[in-house]
């Protein structure tokens, strides 16, 4: 009876190892990441990002769609990337429309200009 239960209990550990293993790695759907662009080199495809004080330089490849024009330094941008052999690479960029408050015209206290 021992060596019934032992025997039960090993290909048990066994099969949850097997199992373990075998469990495939969560996909990534990709990160995000708004910022002004710093720099863009074409020769190098490589983007650098400002967000929150911290500049991100990530990869640019054929693949990668870019949406909104052309890039240049000092856009507004939303990226969505993904790590791949340790590297962040775009796949997406949305370059952002300038901000409103700074072309809306503001009404003057008192209607004088």
């Amino acid at each position: 009876m021992r060596r019934v239960l032992a025997i039960s209990l090993f290909a048990g550990v066994l099969a949850a190892c097997a199992a373990a293993a075998v469990t495939p790695k969560p996909k990534s759907h990709g990160n995000g990441l708004s910022g002004t662009v710093v720099r863009v080199d074409s020769g190098k495809n490589l983007l650098v990002v400002r967000a929150s004080g911290h500049e991100t330089s990530l990869s640019m490849t054929p693949a990668t769609s870019v949406h909104g024009g052309h890039l240049a330094e000092g856009q507004r941008v939303a990226v969505r990337w993904l790590e791949k052999d340790g590297k962040k690479v775009a796949t997406s960029v949305r370059i952002e429309p300038p901000a409103v408050a700074g072309t809306t015209p503001t009404a003057v206290a008192g209607g004088q200009p």
